[in-house]
């Protein structure tokens, strides 16, 4: 009789665990893509043509932004000027497109020539704060690729995101290209939330 339960409570077991599975693979959030034309900036400007948003398989959020051009550090250095700069645009307790996201995580040159990634908090009336660093990679030629904690962000259960590019020495908003173009943008929903 003994035998029987614990083989019954056996087949429970697994039946559950690979219930968790299944409920696990549901629940992982669709990466979310969108694309800009080429060309719809001026000569010299950073072109976004493509913008990617997931969660990684573990658990951190990861960004790729992809440019029509072959580009490497070096090209976001300014001669004058803010140096230029590839940013996703993050709105985790507003709703774009009539509000100022709540964070920003760019990839700049530092001073060694190398990508740096940071996360930077929005300030009313003041420059945005770095808060944290963001990792960065550069898988291809066209893309680079940023990871961060959801932590980082305050661990929203929702949030907004679009992308952006600067040229360096850009004080201007004809010189920033937009994917998607304003006013649109991409919903992530990291889990239900508990309102």
């Amino acid at each position: 009789m003994r035998r029987r339960v614990l083989a019954v409570v056996g087949v429970v077991a697994a039946l559950g665990a690979g219930g968790a599975t299944a409920w696990a693979a549901t629940t992982q959030p669709k990466a979310q893509v969108a694309t800009d034309p080429k060309g719809d900036v001026g000569d010299g400007d950073l072109d976004l043509t493509r913008v990617s948003f997931k969660r990684d398989q573990s658990g951190r959020l990861q960004a790729s932004l992809t440019l029509a051009q072959v580009w490497g550090a070096k090209d976001l250095l300014a001669s004058s000027g803010p140096p230029g700069s590839l940013c996703l645009k993050v709105w985790t307790t507003t709703v774009p497109p009539d509000t100022t996201p709540d964070w920003l995580v760019c990839v700049t040159t530092d001073k060694t020539g190398a990508l740096r990634g940071s996360i930077l908090r929005q300030r009313p009336n003041k420059l945005p704060a770095r808060t944290g660093g963001a990792d960065v990679t550069q898988p291809s030629d066209h893309t680079v690729s940023v990871r961060f904690a959801q932590s980082a962000i305050g661990a929203p259960a929702k949030l907004y995101v679009a992308a952006e590019a600067t040229r360096p020495g850009c004080t201007r908003g004809s010189c920033v290209d937009l994917a998607p173009d304003a006013p649109k943008y991409l919903t992530f929903k990291l889990r239900e939330s508990s309102k």
